[in-house]
């Protein structure tokens, strides 16, 4: 993500004169595990509060298998948390997380059958 987001805004401001600016911080993950992922989001509390001292207008937790893999509306929960520390570090900051972003687009496209596609092993 930390060239992909970069490059799209380049490429955007060839079209229309928008400025953005692009914070980031890593959640550290050696391998793709249930366990790993959810020591990975334990970590996203502390990049919230290190991106929120940026006041930025949104943030956004762009690992979907991570939320995902914490079960059922997690992406709630996540969310709200990460709002929550935002507050506490005095820059209240929206939150979106990609579960949350493709759960909502489902919802407004009135998508009833979904088919997903994923290089994961079902432990995931």
């Amino acid at each position: 993500m930390e060239t992909e987001i970069p490059a799209i805004f380049r490429s955007r401001e060839t079209i229309l004169p928008e400025r953005f600016t692009f914070h980031s911080s890593r959640m550290r993950m050696k391998k793709v595990t249930k366990e790993e992922l959810e020591a990975m989001d334990a970590m996203s509390l502390k990049c919230a509060q290190e991106l929120s001292d940026a006041q930025v207008d949104v943030m956004g937790y762009a690992c979907l298998v991570a939320i995902m893999s914490m079960g059922k509306g997690y992406h709630c929960v996540s969310e709200v948390n990460l709002h929550q520390e935002t507050v506490a570090n005095s820059f209240p900051t929206p939150i979106v997380t990609s579960a949350g972003a493709l759960i909502n687009g489902l919802k407004v496209l009135g998508a009833k059958k979904v088919a997903v596609i994923t290089p994961y092993m079902k432990p995931l």
